[in-house]
């Protein structure tokens, strides 16, 4: 709901708690992933604390693909790869030091992209190949783009050539994968 409610700093507090094996009322989050409440094993809080992290990296309500919406500025690296968003669009995107460095995004059924693309200043858009694609800033940070089936589009700052695919981001501190055995 805080990812939702653009509170990305406690949507981030609310989630490493659930996660931080933290109990409450006799309830809490196991390191296989299921959910303890009392003497009962179940599923649902943990399937809502994973989507939890997917509205934090990837929103699509009202017609726009917001990308990175709710990431905390304590959590300035990320990268996302084939999240699915309304509309049938792939998406791909990476941020770095708080800032996204690129989006990618694959039309499955064609259709107009409106896209919060989250890069400070002007854009490119191309296509995977480097060829422009047109397009529409509707809003500051908000752009349009007519995708045909199967079309990709790459959003990045102007002059900047990304190379897009998803990379291994390093935890934050002292962390360990989480749900692994010590």
């Amino acid at each position: 709901m805080a990812s939702r409610t653009d509170r990305p700093g406690k949507a981030l507090d609310f989630l490493t708690y659930f996660t931080g094996g933290n109990v409450i009322n006799n309830a809490w989050m196991t390191p296989n992933t299921m959910y303890v409440e009392g003497g009962n094993l179940g599923t649902e809080s943990p399937l809502t604390a994973t989507q939890s992290v997917l509205d934090m990296a990837v929103q699509s309500h009202g017609g726009v693909v917001r990308v990175f919406p709710s990431v905390s500025r304590r959590w300035p690296d990320a990268s996302v790869a084939s999240l699915r968003a309304q509309g049938a669009f792939l998406i791909d995107a990476d941020r770095s030091g708080g800032r996204t460095r690129w989006v990618r995004v694959h039309s499955e059924a064609g259709a107009p992209l409106v896209l919060d693309h989250g890069i400070r200043g002007a854009v490119d858009v191309t296509d995977e190949r480097g060829r422009r694609l047109p397009y529409r800033e509707t809003a500051p940070g908000r752009i349009e783009i007519p995708l045909s089936r199967a079309e990709t589009a790459v959003v990045a700052p102007r002059g900047s050539h990304p190379d897009p695919g998803p990379r291994d981001v390093p935890a934050i501190g002292d962390a360990r994968p989480w749900g692994l055995p010590d």
